[in-house]
């Protein structure tokens, strides 16, 4: 959908949609998580296999995200809680058959002859590829590698706006669908839904997607938040750890003004790698957009559903 081009008469419509996806969302999977500020919340190993293939930082994140290794988030520094956040409690390597770190766009001609000088012609038959930050031309390849190797789900994630864009996505889609592999292509990453079975199944093993949080209160302080679903690069988790002790006062409309402000600050600071440059399909920054999602998760947490939807109105209405 392109969110620039979109008319006021369809903001209610999508306004709902997007509504009735949190509450289905948080309906799915709400239950178990990673508690951060305290020792509880430990993942079960993944059943389905993946294979990973990316170009770039943001690809990086997602990797050290998924296999969790000690150490491996700087960004609390000495205010790091370790196995009271998510250190220990989950861990996907043995579910990962494979990475390839292809070579930044910027770095390739701007049409490759032979993608294969760069790509397996082949990879082991896992059940999804996760891609991103790829060139164009590797991309537009990927739906004939995971059709040979007999691959089951494509999801592309996307962080900046020349990352996949609609022309080559389209084409990536309908190869993909002629091939019977379910595709998703969420921009920014932490948009990704269960679009279909499979990234239901994925959402639900790996814990990564759209963020969804239950923050808990003693005495109206948050004492600890339990993350069920992490933005695909971990910053859910950081969010989380900087707002312990945070005084909640949902029914002051300053006290939410400034807890918006908090939220988008620590968001911002991890750092989000979404680009700031505006972007035709959203009608915003990926940047912006993630960070409304993340506020989103935390709104639907707190129960104010009308907080949400004024929200969402203002992510998904055009800045230009």
């Amino acid at each position: 959908m392109l969110y620039s081009k979109l008319k006021h008469e369809d903001v209610l419509e999508i306004v709902n949609e997007e509504y009735s996806e949190w509450i289905s969302y948080r309906g799915k999977f709400c239950s178990g998580g990673v508690v951060v500020g305290s020792y509880d919340g430990i993942l079960p190993k993944a059943n389905l296999k993946l294979f990973m293939i990316y170009s770039g930082d943001f690809g990086m994140k997602i990797i050290d995200n998924l296999v969790n290794t000690f150490g491996h988030c700087r960004s609390c520094s000495h205010l790091c809680i370790e196995k009271q956040c998510k250190y220990g409690k989950y861990g996907f390597s043995e579910s990962i058959d494979g990475v390839v770190e292809a070579p930044p766009p910027e770095a390739l001609p701007s049409i490759i002859d032979n993608p294969y000088t760069l790509l397996p012609t082949k990879i082991p038959s896992v059940d999804i590829v996760l891609a991103t930050g790829l060139h164009n031309d590797l991309y537009l390849e990927l739906p004939e590698i995971l059709r040979r190797s007999d691959v089951l789900g494509l999801i592309i994630l996307r962080d900046k706006g020349g990352d996949a864009p609609l022309g080559v996505l389209r084409s990536i889609v309908e190869n993909c669908k002629n091939y019977g592999i379910e595709v998703a292509a969420p921009k920014p990453s932490c948009n990704l839904k269960p679009n279909s079975k499979l990234i239901a199944e994925f959402i639900e093993q790996y814990r990564i997607g759209m963020p969804l949080i239950t923050l808990r209160r003693v005495r109206n302080t948050i004492s600890s938040i339990e993350v069920h679903v992490s933005s695909p690069c971990g910053i859910t988790y950081y969010v989380a750890r900087q707002l312990l002790g945070y005084d909640v006062n949902e029914h002051d409309e300053d006290w939410l003004r400034k807890f918006y402000d908090r939220v988008a600050l620590h968001h911002h600071s991890y750092p989000c790698t979404g680009s700031m440059d505006y972007d035709y399909e959203l009608g915003d920054t990926v940047l912006h957009w993630s960070s409304y999602i993340e506020r989103e998760a935390y709104l639907l947490s707190l129960g104010l559903h009308d907080k949400l939807v004024e929200t969402i109105i203002e992510r998904i209405t055009p800045k230009r």
